[in-house]
């Protein structure tokens, strides 16, 4: 009885994490737009939001180890998400929403790698945690999206972001409710997850990765490691790789960061815009199953990576169509619907075939620091892309914003292809 106890505590509160993430995240934007129906500012609060997140996921362990237990964490946590929901409900100002988002952003960085590490302890199979954790957390956006969808037509963006916080604050009790062994004083041992945010303007979350903090990734390892790219002009497998996530990662920030905007002013109303990202989310979901088929090792992998990181080119710039037929609110559906889906499917394999090619060229003593390097460049690829997005709109609008996406991808297509044929080192 206990045990299930424990593991309703545990999985409500992974979802509701995960619900509250995706609604902050998409009705976080769409909230912006209200205020200011500025591209710029909503590209301002994605890259904020983006920093946050990046600069406490590599963080969060030397603030809280040794001094806070895992209890007290989710308590922090979650106090600081609904504090950053309730600023984007209230605030009247941009500045102060902008300023929610990324207190959401840097808080919502610690829960998954300490829910993770949680269920790793209470479960016993690190592998098994990591699959537990990555399907809670999908229900919990789909769950997310849907409150909006059958929300949105009776209250306001700021009203359901004021619901969003207090059910984070409704749920911090369920902390309570695990026992004591499983959130005790964080010990020296923690299950990471990468560094991507949750999708919704922003990105989509690679499947979770362990590593242990002793051997924590740090900034002057991936500047000596890039100093190397360039002294070997890119022959080298692992540092191109790297390049081409950078660059993969920039692309398909550009093309969300200003997405909410675009599909309200192709005519979409944001009850819709919450159940085409649902829709999303459940396409990338059911996509696993075919994934795990085809990706079972990593000499399996680099082909599917190449032709779904290939395939966002046509994907990103399909939107365009739409700048000069935007009236036609069917051809709408039906292109945004196809970009959608091509999205969710092209996101499965990425984001499985990505870790499993970046382990395979690992030596056993140096997976943590390399999966530290992948995470290093999906941030930073990450934060520029939501900055580049707003400059790309002010120089070129939304085709400058698609065809610059859409380049990115191209290069990282390109990078990808060269290192499945460089040395393996």
């Amino acid at each position: 009885m206990g045990s299930k106890k424990a593991a309703a505590a545990i999985y409500g509160i992974v979802t509701a994490s995960s619900v509250a993430i995706s609604l902050a995240n998409l009705a976080g934007s769409l909230r912006i737009l209200d205020l200011t129906s500025s591209t710029l500012y909503l590209s301002v609060s994605v890259t904020l939001y983006n920093l946050a997140y990046t600069l406490m996921s590599w963080g969060w362990t030397f603030i809280f180890f040794g001094r806070v237990s895992r209890r007290g964490i989710i308590v922090i946590s979650f106090g600081g998400i609904a504090a950053g929901l309730t600023l984007m409900a209230l605030g009247q100002d941009v500045a102060v929403v902008i300023l929610g988002t990324a207190l959401v952003g840097l808080f919502s960085a610690v829960v998954s790698p300490l829910l993770t590490t949680i269920l790793t302890d209470f479960i016993g199979w690190d592998a098994a945690a990591v699959n537990r954790y990555n399907i809670f957390s999908s229900i919990g956006l789909a769950v997310g999206y849907l409150l909006g969808v059958f929300l949105r037509p009776y209250v306001g963006t700021d009203t359901i972001l004021a619901l969003t916080a207090a059910t984070v604050a409704t749920t911090i009790p369920l902390a309570f409710l695990i026992p004591y062994k499983y959130v005790a004083i964080e010990p020296r041992r923690v299950t990471y997850v990468s560094l991507i945010p949750q999708f919704t303007g922003k990105l989509r979350p690679l499947p979770s990765i362990l590593f242990s903090p002793e051997i924590i990734y740090n900034l002057r390892r991936l500047i000596i490691d890039f100093q190397r790219i360039i002294k070997d002009k890119l022959v080298r497998r692992l540092p191109l790789t790297l390049v081409a996530t950078g660059a993969l990662f920039l692309g398909i920030s550009v093309f969300f960061t200003p997405l909410p905007a675009f599909l309200r002013n192709v005519g979409f109303r944001d009850e819709e815009l919450y159940l085409i990202y649902m829709y999303s989310t459940v396409v990338s979901t059911l996509s696993y199953m075919a994934v795990h088929k085809h990706v079972r090792k990593a000499s399996h992998a680099w082909k599917p990576l190449i032709i779904a990181v290939s395939s966002r080119i046509p994907i990103f710039m399909l939107p365009t169509i739409l700048l000069y037929h935007s009236t036609l609110k069917a051809l709408a559906v039906a292109i945004i619907g196809t970009v959608f889906t091509l999205v969710g499917v092209s996101w499965a394999y990425i984001s499985t075939s990505l870790p499993t090619i970046i382990l395979s060229m690992s030596e056993t003593e140096r997976r943590a620091e390399r999966l530290g390097h992948m995470n290093a460049a999906v941030g930073v690829g990450t934060i520029l892309g939501s900055l580049i997005a707003g400059i790309a709109y002010q120089a070129g609008g939304y085709l400058g914003v698609f065809t610059t996406s859409a380049g990115f991808i191209a290069v990282a297509t390109a990078l990808y292809l060269k290192a499945w044929k460089a040395l393996v080192t």
